[in-house]
């Protein structure tokens, strides 16, 4: 039984496998970066609230930050799009960038739900 392409060191699948793990592990180190310092910034605002409000606040930065980043990647699948010449490529950015496009206004949504949440909790009259 022979070895996959993708498994054979210096050929064109391998290397693009190797540059998408890559990429991805970059993507993941740096979420991991964006929601520690979400986290730490909500923490610093949020010292002496109650548990509650504490809460909604870490959990607004934490959508606040999601939204950021989906509406950058909208923004880099549709230059991508615009930029790609393969059309079967182009069709996969123009898809990238309206499944960001429909995260992103689903995460708006959750964020005005916090909000709401938020405001609920800092007073009750609302």
């Amino acid at each position: 039984m022979g070895m996959p392409d993708a498994d054979i060191p210096g050929t064109p699948q391998a290397r693009e496998a190797l540059a998408e793990e890559a990429v991805l592990n970059a993507a993941m180190a740096f979420a991991g970066h964006v929601v520690a310092d979400a986290e730490t910034r909500a923490a610093q605002r949020s010292g002496s609230l109650p548990p509650a409000l504490a809460t909604a606040v870490h959990r607004q930065f934490l959508l606040e930050t999601a939204t950021l980043c989906l509406r950058r990647l909208s923004e880099a699948f549709t230059t991508g799009h615009e930029d790609t010449v393969d059309p079967g490529v182009r069709d996969l950015m123009h898809d990238g960038a309206a499944q960001a496009v429909a995260a992103t206004a689903a995460t708006e949504a959750l964020g005005d739900l916090s909000l709401d949440l938020l405001d609920r909790l800092v007073d009750p009259r609302i």
